[in-house]
């Protein structure tokens, strides 16, 4: 007999749209976050121990609109796991109307992303009762763009170009950053402002 697997969903934070690259940075689940979900029939408090998703591989990630599979958008291009804030990863989002929608609802904080996962064998433990849930080893499954957002956190913290010439620090500094690098750009042409 095949065990079943049960997924689950999580909703993470968008940190960073990337839209020339067609990429969103986020964190997918923050690591020692208490929040209430609802988990077989009632709501416990759960949370993620720092390191969940280390070494934990099942193959590609898909992004998908809510969950729903025959929607996809794009997919993982990297994780992150031992990021303190949480599993950090950054979606690449394809280049259709669907992926352009998603970048532009994730950048004016419409859309959040949701993890699809499981937890591996030995991979959660419970406390107070059962009222309390600790997850230590899963797998993500997907990513689904959703307006859902389970922690209250889930925001978009930054929307940008990336210039190859400034420094991450200057990036994440210059809140005018588009209309700095068109300015330049045109500057480069020759094109007094």
């Amino acid at each position: 007999m095949t065990d079943v697997i049960e997924l689950e969903y999580r909703t993470a934070a968008t940190l960073d749209v990337r839209f020339p690259e067609r990429v969103l940075d986020l964190i997918a689940v923050p690591y020692d976050e208490d929040c209430q979900v609802l988990h077989r029939g009632r709501y416990i408090t759960e949370s993620f121990a720092p390191g969940t998703f280390a070494g934990v591989d099942r193959g590609p990630v898909h992004v998908n609109r809510a969950h729903d599979r025959e929607r996809p958008v794009g997919r993982a291009i990297s994780m992150h796991p031992n990021d303190p804030r949480g599993l950090r990863m950054e979606l690449r989002i394809a280049k259709t109307a669907s992926g352009d929608e998603v970048l532009e609802l994730a950048a004016d904080d419409l859309l959040g992303a949701s993890i699809g996962f499981a937890p591996i064998d030995g991979g959660e433990t419970y406390s107070d009762g059962g009222r309390r849930r600790r997850i230590t080893k899963a797998y993500v499954d997907h990513v689904a763009m959703t307006g859902d957002r389970a922690y209250d956190g889930a925001k978009v913290l930054a929307v940008r170009n990336v210039d190859r010439d400034m420094t991450p620090t200057e990036r994440l500094e210059t809140p005018r950053l588009d209309s700095i690098l068109s300015a330049r750009r045109l500057t480069q042409y020759g094109v007094d402002l």
